[in-house]
């Protein structure tokens, strides 16, 4: 039996945000409960991220867990210095005061970014590493992270999400246990390989429900099974969206050899490359997107995609330029989750369900986006904890403060005082929509909506309105990237001072 210590410490960082993501982002209640410490992280069977797979093994075969801390803030801009150390203090602290351990289990995410560090995972790895000397330690990560020679250095072995939407986080800390337990029986060290890829890959052109990342993956999986001397194999496509020298995809690969770790990565790296051509930006504008919707005579929904106000990259999910498409489109049937505005909310609360009232909805965090002030009738008031029932989220509660659905015309609005991606009917539910019942579902997501909404549609359009989330990472202002980096599939390379 080991005894292992376990922390997880996760965000990602879009640098081009506006804002800072502080300490309280981390302990925010809304979609994961806040800073869990403790036994606490031990409590809940079905948490749905890594760390609850890789739980779920070690407490089967009989290891001794000591769980620190894990804690995740919404995707945003900079983690501040506080926030930083005060996180990564703790998980330091509590190794150093409670060691010794066989192994470390990391939970991190990949791409976050400090004020002070452009590799914040390889800086909490080597402080980690600095504590507990040569065991091992062992990361999962999201398939987003960016990763650089830092992380390399100071992991025995990391391994990523292989699903976007993100089903498999439990089995990804199914593998992460795996690969410690590897370790632990063979005392010795993998063989590491990474390669970099030398083109970004949109956001909404990596999801592995539709092609080319669906191939890739399955791809990825054969190579993995079919080399006994392999230990893992990775793909990350990379978080496009942080102006930093190591953005971009990457393949991960360990082995018992080195010349095993070298052939996969290679191998995995030149299948990537051959479907450059499918990662370009292709989007509709919100007033073509009110026009699909406004003509739309399926059997089921049309589903439309706000990707660029995505909360889940960074976004402030407050953006109205979809809203206002549709309102100007006179679509007599609308549904849209979820707008982040706790002022409004708040004003819908105070004046009452059936009541009218005028609005400035949105508009309010993004520099240069305006309001959408109108005049709404506000259908239900909510608030408190609600359960999450989709394939990602299931098994939590979210709490998004004082919520409110409010109609404009045909349209309907869910408001809410905490800011996170739609990727559950649970949000539309808490709020009194069935999302099944309308013709037009919109979400505030670029990718993750696709696990809980995609069965309801017979057609789904990727729209690109105003936000803090550009789709499109030509239309970014890049400093620092590689030189040479294309800017997606043979797209533009970057230049410095260009």
């Amino acid at each position: 039996m080991a005894r292992i210590a376990i922390a997880g410490f996760l965000h990602e960082t879009n640098t081009f945000a506006p804002g800072f993501t502080a300490y309280a982002d981390f302990d925010a209640k809304a979609a994961f409960g806040g800073i869990v410490r403790g036994e606490r992280m031990l409590a809940n069977p079905k948490f749905p991220l890594a760390t609850g797979g890789f739980v779920k093994e070690a407490q089967a075969a009989g290891h001794e867990l000591f769980p620190i801390l894990w804690c995740f803030a919404e995707p945003g801009g900079y983690v501040t210095a506080d926030a930083f150390e005060r996180i990564l203090g703790e998980i330091v602290f509590g190794l150093a005061q409670n060691g010794p351990f066989d192994a470390v289990y990391l939970d991190l995410h990949g791409a976050m970014v400090s004020t002070e560090h452009d590799d914040a995972e390889a800086e909490i790895l080597r402080r980690v590493r600095a504590v507990v000397g040569s065991i091992p330690v062992v990361n999962s990560l999201d398939l987003h992270g960016n990763i650089g020679p830092g992380m390399m250095e100071h992991a025995d072995a990391m391994v990523a999400y292989r699903t976007y939407p993100h089903i498999d986080m439990r089995a990804t800390g199914e593998r992460a246990f795996r690969l410690v337990e590897t370790l632990l029986e063979s005392g010795r060290p993998l063989a590491k390989a990474i390669r970099t890829l030398p083109f970004l890959l949109p956001i909404h052109r990596q999801s592995t429900f539709t092609e080319p990342c669906k191939s890739i993956y399955e791809e990825l999986e054969a190579i993995e099974a079919g080399d006994p001397e392999l230990a893992s194999l990775s793909f990350l496509p990379g978080f496009p969206l942080a102006d930093i020298p190591m953005c971009g995809a990457t393949v991960l690969a360990y082995g018992t050899t080195q010349a095993a770790a070298d052939a996969a990565a290679e191998r995995l790296a030149a299948i990537v490359a051959g479907h450059e051509a499918a990662f370009e930006p292709s989007l509709k504008s919100p007033k073509d997107a009110a026009s699909l919707a406004l003509g739309y005579t399926g059997n089921r929904s049309i589903l439309l995609a706000d990707i660029q106000d995505n909360a889940g990259a960074g976004g402030t999910s407050d953006t109205v330029g979809v809203i206002e498409a549709l309102v100007a489109a006179k679509v007599p049937d609308a549904v849209v989750a979820i707008l982040f505005d706790p002022e409004s909310a708040a004003k819908a609360h105070a004046a009452g369900e059936g009541k009218a009232v005028t609005l400035d909805l949105g508009g309010k965090l993004v520099p240069g986006q305006q309001p959408f002030t109108t005049e709404v009738v506000v259908e239900k008031l909510s608030e408190g904890p609600f359960a999450m029932t989709g394939p990602m989220n299931g098994g939590l509660t979210a709490d998004l403060g004082k919520m409110a659905q409010v109609r404009i015309g045909g349209v309907r609005v869910v408001i809410s005082s905490a800011r996170t991606q739609c990727n559950d009917q649970g949000y539309f539910r808490h709020a009194g929509i069935e999302p099944k019942d309308h013709k037009v579902i919109v979400v505030k997501s670029s990718n993750h909506y696709r696990a809980d909404f995609q069965p309801l549609a017979d057609q789904i359009v990727e729209i690109a309105a105003p936000g803090a989330c550009d789709m499109n990472p030509a239309n970014l202002k890049w400093t620092r990237l590689p030189e040479g980096m294309r800017l997606y599939g043979n797209g533009p390379a970057f230049k410095a001072g260009g």
